[in-house]
């Protein structure tokens, strides 16, 4: 029987033990230098955005998408006539949002939570994606989608996709609270072959793509119309939820009361007989 040299042992134990810790720093510095070449313009779509707020790991995220898009669009100014206070707590309540749009007819939208500021959307059409929420303050957001759609041209499309979101409060012409809102979209299909054909054709169906990813945000601005028409009928509608929590009914119904309040102040009277 051979015997085992035990200081060839730890010899070999010492060596894979720092070959294993340089690994170990030899990664970190490739990802801190990964993270210092993510570098992303703050001006998108003639808008400044705050991308120096951003995490390394959010700007890694995003910046192959932002700089190597497929397709980009800007869908600007969207005007929706009800409260920022309201359309923002729309946008943070995704899943009840989705179960007031189908409860009134608006879609079938669909969405499941996935995390924190994480969840999965659905439109009914063909256009499913995991969508993150990277950064929010008072007026801006920053999400990234990770999705795919299905359609009669073709079979199964992915892309990944990063959305710059502005929200700023105005005034209707008839002097009513409203939201205006600007979005820059940057798409990336996955495909190389599928996104070259598209990169030449992109004057032809840039727009289109651009349409097609922002339905998840659309809807907010559809709801928000429909709640400027028929108040009084979205707090039925939301106190039969079962999904909501009693502080979020109480917040929500207070802010749709305030909606009820304004279109019943700035109604015109009617004449005296």
């Amino acid at each position: 029987m051979k015997k085992v040299r035990r200081g060839r042992g730890i010899w070999n134990h010492w060596w894979a033990g720092s070959v294993l810790i340089a690994s170990f720093l030899l990664l970190g510095l490739v990802a801190e230098r990964s993270a210092e070449q993510c570098q992303i313009a703050e001006e998108q779509g003639g808008i400044k955005f705050p991308v120096d707020r951003l995490d390394a790991a959010s700007r890694c995220l995003i910046e192959p998408v932002v700089t190597g898009y497929t397709t980009s669009g800007l869908i600007s100014p969207v005007q929706t006539p009800i409260t920022q206070e309201l359309y923002e707590y729309l946008l943070d309540q995704p899943v009840m949002m989705a179960s007031l749009v189908q409860r009134l007819g608006l879609g079938t939208y669909q969405v499941t939570p996935r995390g924190q500021n994480r969840f999965w959307a659905n439109d009914g059409e063909g256009t499913q994606g995991l969508f993150t929420l990277l950064y929010q303050d008072q007026i801006n957001r920053i999400y990234h989608i990770d999705g795919y759609h299905e359609g009669q041209v073709f079979p199964m499309v992915r892309a990944k996709a990063v959305v710059f979101m502005r929200i700023l409060s105005a005034m209707t012409q008839d002097g009513h609270p409203a939201v205006e809102t600007a979005l820059i979209a940057y798409t990336q299909l996955d495909d190389p072959i599928l996104a070259g054909l598209v990169r030449i054709l992109r004057p032809l169906i840039g727009e289109a793509v651009t349409r097609v990813l922002a339905k998840g945000f659309e809807v907010t601005t559809q709801l928000g119309r429909f709640i400027a028409q028929n108040p009084g009928r979205i707090v039925q509608e939301v106190t039969s939820l079962s999904l909501i929590e009693p502080g979020e009914l109480q917040t929500l119904t207070a802010l749709l009361q305030a909606v009820s309040q304004n279109v019943s102040h700035l109604q015109p009277s009617r004449p005296t007989p």
